[in-house]
């Protein structure tokens, strides 16, 4: 199976590019079985890799958290000279980044970057995006051979999204990437190799593409809200703005002249997502601050008024 996968991998790759690059690489498994594969790869591709932290089902050691094995991969960029280094998460799907510098490269950086180089290599096609990721994907693609669609924000519609006709790369916040011409999913191996094959058609340090990209000034809240609140801050909250430029592809998403923000409820936990992105980080606090009010507000009235019918 290792050697099948392997191969069809290789088969989608362009391997003499990337051999010419003669890339020197930091790599960290995460304890994933991602050691027995890309192994398998590095040869192949003419890849000089110093490793750590390999697949060990019986090992009494506690694995290394994230944030300890990006720390370290850091340390060893540096100390050997890397062109780039990875750090795989333990189900071998997300990949995190850390360029020649040793500097660690931001998730939401990453995937500009992605998007960037797929721009700039004049490929056509489709690429999906969750609702929630910043709108620099539109601006990145104007005036190339790409379309941006977007989905509802969870991975399920992502991948479904992914398997689409036209669809040559999806990917979210988070480190997850998709390459559907080889399989539909997230996976840090094809996720690196596409990478670097991609990196070989700029043959530009990291560190300078990513300098290149656009700053996000998307904000992230979490608020919470009880489970028998959440469908009627979502309806009242709709009623409320209709009026304005609002999308419901998924929750609430309004837009002004300031830019945007979304409201998503939780599936798994009593809380809402607010997600805010305008042209200034001010603009996004504002934007956020603006419907969490409003959310807030409908919680406080609603949720006094089912008390005092509980009451009496």
């Amino acid at each position: 199976m290792r050697e099948s996968y392997s191969q069809d991998l290789l088969a989608g790759l362009d391997v003499d590019a990337i051999r010419d690059s003669n890339y020197r690489l930091v790599v960290d498994y995460g304890y994933s079985a991602t050691s027995y594969v890309l192994p398998l790869l590095i040869g192949p591709l003419g890849v000089e890799a110093v490793s750590a932290h390999g697949f060990a089902a019986d090992s009494s050691e506690p694995p290394t958290g994230l944030r300890e094995a990006i720390g370290q991969a850091k340390r060893l960029v540096s100390a050997i000279g890397a062109d780039l280094g990875v750090v795989f998460d333990r189900a071998g799907e997300r990949l995190f980044l850390i360029d020649e510098q040793a500097r660690e490269i931001p998730v939401e950086q990453a995937l500009l970057l992605y998007l960037k180089l797929l721009s700039s290599e004049g490929r056509q096609g489709k690429v999906a995006f969750p609702i929630t990721v910043t709108s620099h994907v539109d601006e990145l693609v104007e005036g190339s051979g790409l379309e941006v669609i977007r989905t509802p924000a969870s991975l399920a519609e992502l991948t479904k999204a992914a398997a689409g006709d036209g669809v040559i790369f999806a990917g979210a916040v988070g480190g997850g990437y998709v390459f559907p011409e080889f399989l539909p999913a997230y996976d840090a191996v094809a996720s690196l190799c596409k990478l670097l094959e991609l990196l070989a058609s700029v043959g530009r340090p990291l560190s300078q593409l990513v300098a290149d990209l656009p700053a996000s000034t998307l904000v992230h809240r979490q608020v919470p809200c009880p489970w028998s609140l959440k469908g009627t801050v979502m309806r009242l909250l709709t009623e409320r703005l209709r009026d304005r430029d609002v999308d419901l592809l998924d929750g609430i998403k309004v837009f002004d002249e300031r830019g945007w923000v979304q409201l998503l409820p939780d599936p798994d936990e009593p809380l809402v997502h607010i997600y805010a992105e305008g042209a200034t980080e001010e603009a996004s606090v504002e934007l956020e601050a603006e419907l969490r009010a409003m959310v807030d507000e409908i919680m406080e009235t609603e949720g006094a008024a089912t008390a005092a019918g509980a009451s009496s």
